[in-house]
């Protein structure tokens, strides 16, 4: 059984910097599991605990900008 709350984390490749959006809830069990970069196939995030990610989604973001003036 879920808690019912869902958030959404952004991850990003550590090889290739592509970005993702995941939905992370939080159960009374034990979840495990990996994600892959659909680009690069290097390993985005693996987990093991109280949290599930799910609904993987590709994001289009831009680098933050540090230093410059918004």
């Amino acid at each position: 059984m879920a808690s019912g709350t869902q958030i959404a984390v952004i991850f990003s490749c550590p090889k290739c910097g592509a970005f993702y959006e995941a939905t992370q809830e939080q159960h009374p069990d034990k979840h495990y599991g990996s994600f892959k970069c659909e680009d690069c196939k290097a390993e985005v995030h693996a987990w093991a605990g109280m949290y599930d990610f799910f609904d993987w989604k590709a994001k289009k973001m831009r680098p933050a900008a540090f230093g410059k003036p918004i």
